[in-house]
């Protein structure tokens, strides 16, 4: 098989610039909007959370086997793009939209759109990250592919969302309004990179029709320890930056008292998030993508650590160690996307059944957990403290705002690390098992 074009990879991963311009929208500010804009308890945003994560349970593996039993003329995966870009984000401006509600229609009201969001994410993100499955079976290129997509994702989405929202929001006369407006604007760009990136993608490896059946998705999944153990560290680093993002505009606002200081913070990690994703493909070809994600986390778990002893008059040392620790945070981010498609080659391997679509519905599946358990784990303790919206902070939830901050991103990041050290697909062992594959395939 021919190598990938840079070019192709540039223009695939430009779709999860479009995904992460929606999905970072609602991780960065769907709380925040719920509790200070829409008028909703963190209580109920805390079991909102939890619900939607409930269904998804259900939703995400039966989109997985769709996907994957899908055909089409642009294939299995690419034809999702296409056609759920739309909904995707239609979905995000009802998010982000207040109607005239009593106070239980509000909860309803969210309830309905939040998990609508959710089903509609894993329409198009599912597939979509199932295409780098079927780009390359070399783990190097993988590893490019990673890069490529957090580049866009992580460093560009952060740079647009951390960075710009909230000043964009502050043009306008309302928090309502603003928020609303900025939704409109990110879904239709959105949209068009998904497009983009539907339009110039492949499906490149030829792979053995889908036979497994519904009864087949959980021994799929849970006989594929790889997968098992890789989905369990990225629930835990994907907790890390959803717990330090969906609190940061409450530190920074209650906490420090500048709510603005939100979005030169965010300026402030781009370059650290712009060196680690150019970094990372060097690092994870000496060292491999295992041992970065490792080691990584493990300096993601001190960084944030020391964060919280550092006294808040001393606003340089606290950006120039959310530097460091951001830095890291590339590596990981990286390595867990890069190792993914490694654990579709080695289920098929292990079982004798292959799957795309599922091991990436249930990557996905655990994402989303994440998100909902960081969330609402955050959003309850709030809650516990005392929290109340536009008040003054009582000593309480101030100090559950630092230690959510601080000390929980680096709790999750070390057990992060433990995970790791149960993974098992090393260099040698993934050339064995596409060797015995192929091997397979040319007796068949």
């Amino acid at each position: 098989m021919l190598a990938l074009k840079q070019k192709d990879i540039f223009r695939y991963s430009l779709g999860d610039l479009g995904i992460n311009l929606n999905f970072q929208l609602i991780g960065f500010y769907l709380a925040y909007f719920y509790t200070d804009v829409f008028g909703i308890s963190a209580a109920h945003v805390a079991g909102l959370f939890l619900v939607a994560r409930i269904w998804d349970a259900i939703n995400d593996p039966i989109m997985g086997f769709i996907a994957d039993h899908t055909k089409s003329r642009w294939g299995r995966f690419r034809p999702y793009i296409l056609f759920g870009a739309i909904p995707l984000n239609l979905i995000l401006l009802a998010c982000f939209y207040t109607p005239e509600l009593s106070d239980t229609g509000k909860v309803i009201y969210a309830y309905v759109t939040y998990i609508t969001h959710g089903i509609c994410f894993t329409l198009v993100a599912l597939p979509y990250s199932s295409i780098s499955a079927v780009m390359t079976q070399d783990q190097q290129e993988r590893a490019v592919i990673s890069t490529y997509r957090m580049f866009f994702a992580v460093v560009i989405a952060l740079g647009i969302i951390g960075v710009g929202v909230k000043p964009f929001v502050n043009l306008f006369a309302t928090e309502q309004q603003g928020f609303f407006v900025a939704a409109c604007v990110l879904g239709a760009s959105s949209v068009i990179l998904l497009w983009i990136s539907f339009f110039f993608s492949k499906e490149r490896v030829e792979v053995p029709a889908e036979k497994y059946h519904l009864k087949d998705i959980i021994p799929i999944i849970f006989k594929n320890d790889a997968l098992l153990v890789l989905a369990g560290a990225m629930l835990l680093n994907t907790a890390v930056w959803v717990t330090g993002n969906a609190v940061a505009l409450y530190y920074f606002k209650y906490v420090l008292g500048n709510a603005d200081l939100q979005s030169t913070f965010f300026m402030v990690m781009l370059p650290a998030n712009m060196l680690g994703a150019l970094v990372t493909p060097f690092i994870t070809k000496r060292f491999g993508k295992l041992k970065t994600f490792m080691w990584a986390s493990l300096g993601v778990a001190i960084f944030s650590l020391s964060r919280h002893f550092i006294p808040d008059d001393q606003l340089t040392l606290i950006f120039a160690v959310s530097g460091i620790s951001s830095f890291a945070m590339m590596f990981c981010s990286i390595a867990q996307w890069g190792m993914l498609p490694d654990t579709v080659e080695y289920g098929h391997w292990k079982t004798g059944q292959r799957s795309e679509g599922i091991p990436f519905a249930f990557f996905s599946f655990m994402q989303k957990s994440a998100m909902a358990l960081a969330g609402s784990v955050a959003a309850y303790a709030m809650f516990l403290s005392g929290y109340e919206a536009n008040t003054v902070l009582t000593a309480s939830a101030d100090r559950t705002i630092r230690w959510l901050f601080n000390i929980v991103p680096a709790v999750y990041s070390t057990l992060c690390f433990i995970v790791l050290l149960f993974y098992k697909i090393d260099g040698p062992l993934y050339k064995k098992i596409i060797t015995e594959l192929s091997s397979k395939e040319d007796k068949s």
